[in-house]
Parts: C-alpha cells; sequence; structure tokens
C-alpha cells in the first residue's frame, strides 16, 4: 500500500496535468478511468486523435526519472485499457497515442514538467 503522502502527490500531479493539457488546447475526455483490467490516468483529446495519458511524479532523481517508473507490465495494462475504451465508445477507428507526463517536484521550486507523446505504442 502507498503512503499517504505518495497518494496526495500523485493527485497533486494528476490536476498539475490536467491544467497542463487544457493550456495547450486538449480536451480532457476522461481522468483515472477504471475498468476490471487497470487504468489510465487521462484520455485527451486532440482534432482528431485520441491521447491515452500516464502521469509519473518524483520528489527527487535518487530512484530514477518519473518516466523511468513505467514498466513493460504497465504499458500492457494501459494498452489494455486503452483498447476496452476504444471499443466501449466504438471509437476503434481513431488515431490514438500514448504519452507520459514527467513531474519532478522540487520543494518550493515550481515543478518541472515534462510532456513526453508517442512515448510508446500499441506494439510494445
Amino acid at each position: 500500500m502507498r503512503p499517504r503522502y505518495a497518494k496526495e502527490l500523485g493527485e497533486k500531479a494528476e490536476r498539475l496535468a490536467e491544467a497542463f493539457f487544457i493550456e495547450k488546447g486538449y480536451h480532457v475526455l476522461e481522468r483515472n478511468y477504471r475498468v476490471k483490467c487497470g487504468e489510465i490516468d487521462m484520455i485527451l483529446e486532440d482534432r482528431s486523435r485520441i491521447i491515452f495519458v500516464e502521469v509519473k511524479s518524483r520528489v527527487s532523481a535518487k530512484y530514477g526519472l518519473p518516466q523511468e517508473a513505467i514498466t513493460y507490465h504497465k504499458k500492457r495494462q494501459i494498452i489494455r485499457v486503452a483498447k476496452w475504451y476504444l471499443q466501449k465508445k466504438g471509437c476503434l477507428e481513431r488515431e490514438i497515442r500514448f504519452d507520459v507526463l514527467a513531474i519532478m517536484f522540487h520543494g518550493t521550486w515550481k515543478p518541472i514538467i515534462e510532456h513526453i507523446p508517442w512515448a510508446f505504442d500499441l506494439e510494445e
């Protein structure tokens, strides 16, 4: 079980992520989309594309960068949930993309946000 601090940090990161994407002109379709096979942090839309986003945050690089915490297993889970979502919404023909939003919190400094479009694809 994650410590309460980690849960609060994750929630803060997801709020920052939502604001980041809205500012960039994306439309938020879902946040914390959960089904029996897993969860996706955010599902966005930009013009004709649906974007599935994993948000990762850290307070230190001691254990690696946030994006390095996305394992092969986690990617497979996100892909399964994405396929479920696309089928349920009847949009299997839509172009899709898998992004990562990595956020480093540095004490009182402004967080460093790195958007990684096309972080992985359906074949991973």
